[in-house]
């Protein structure tokens, strides 16, 4: 992430974003992702959670994509306070020429670019924190098989990608109980892209 200005420059943007996260209550998960049997927070979730707080703090933002001088896209998320101090934060877009694998990778990369700049979390999926009950830590799956999902994908880089997008980056951090569904959606991915 940048800011723009250094040391103190984003005094007057921290203190509103500070107050707006007081009041800020977490993105609902109303979405399902069947590959994964897991819910998730769409982005109009992620908006309608910081839209109110936002606002009654001097608070803004948006989200461009911009095209670096190498040729590669890149999403800007910029939070801009009505002072004119801004932070932006910067994703480089994997490369896909299919406009509807495109528009989908664009909203994840969004949705997660915006919650992280704006600090939202998503909403506890079963009242764990509500109730005061610590889930179990979650078990992840082996070397091996992380070492299977790799030759499952057998070099296909825009598989590899929109996994690796589902997963932050590194495969070894998808849970047991979610294995399986990993599995059978890197089949349909594959199958797709023949």
């Amino acid at each position: 992430m940048e800011n723009n200005q250094s040391n103190n420059g984003i005094a007057k943007l921290a203190e509103a974003l500070c107050k707006a996260q007081g009041v800020m209550s977490a993105a609902k998960k109303d979405k399902h992702n069947p590959f994964f049997k897991s819910k998730f927070s769409d982005l109009s979730s992620v908006f309608n959670a910081i839209r109110e707080p936002f606002s009654s703090n001097g608070l803004a933002v948006s989200q461009l994509v911009d095209i670096t001088e190498s040729g590669n896209m890149v999403l800007k998320t910029i939070l801009m306070h009505a002072s004119g101090q801004f932070i932006e934060s910067k994703m480089l877009l994997p490369i896909e020429l299919n406009p509807q694998k495109l528009g989908s990778l664009l909203t994840y990369y969004k949705r997660y670019s915006l919650m992280a700049i704006a600090g939202l979390p998503s909403e506890d999926d079963d009242g764990n924190h509500a109730s005061g009950n610590r889930p179990a830590p979650p078990q992840y799956i082996t070397a091996k098989q992380v070492s299977d999902l790799e030759n499952m994908i057998n070099g296909n880089t825009k598989v590899r990608e929109l996994v690796l997008s589902n997963c932050n980056g590194n495969m070894g951090s998808i849970t047991v109980d979610r294995y399986p569904g990993a599995v059978e959606w890197i089949k349909s991915l594959l199958k797709e892209s023949k």
